[in-house]
């Protein structure tokens, strides 16, 4: 049998796949006389996903060394949105208290409680979310006027 040159070492990050087939980033974990184990650093699999983390064992001629980028691309960022002001901070939040009232969160008896409480924490996470865009806790009274 005809081996090829041995070229990666253990622990290096390869391409591996058939030439006219699909490639995957992998790792080099155990190198065989024909072989190298490689665990793959992407998923796999078009038909079938092979998740991250799995073993392959692939022929050393079917494997490449990953050649790193020399100079990392900066995508541009996307423009930030501009900020809301208070009053619409403050209609969320009112709409988002109107709805952890425990007459909306049951539906009036018509939802489980696994299901009120499921939506309460949703809730709870919109309201801190909108409570840190704000920047401070807002009173009752600028709740509700």
């Amino acid at each position: 049998m005809r081996y090829v040159a041995e070229s990666c070492e253990k622990g290096d990050v390869v391409i591996f796949g058939r030439p006219s087939g699909e490639k995957t980033l992998g790792k080099v974990v155990r190198i065989n006389a024909a072989t190298y184990t490689i665990e793959a650093l992407e998923e796999r699999g078009t038909k079938r996903a092979h998740a991250t983390g799995g073993k392959w064992r692939v022929a050393k001629s079917l494997v490449r060394k990953y050649e790193f980028p020399k100079k990392l691309v900066r995508l541009p960022l996307t423009a930030p949105e501009p900020k809301r002001t208070d009053k619409a901070i403050l209609y969320d939040l009112q709409s988002v208290e109107s709805r952890l009232s425990p007459e909306n969160l049951f539906m009036d008896g018509e939802r489980s409680r696994t299901a009120a409480r499921r939506e309460e924490r949703k809730l709870v996470a919109v309201r801190r979310k909108l409570i840190a865009e704000l920047g401070r806790e807002p009173s009752l009274e600028e709740l509700y006027g």
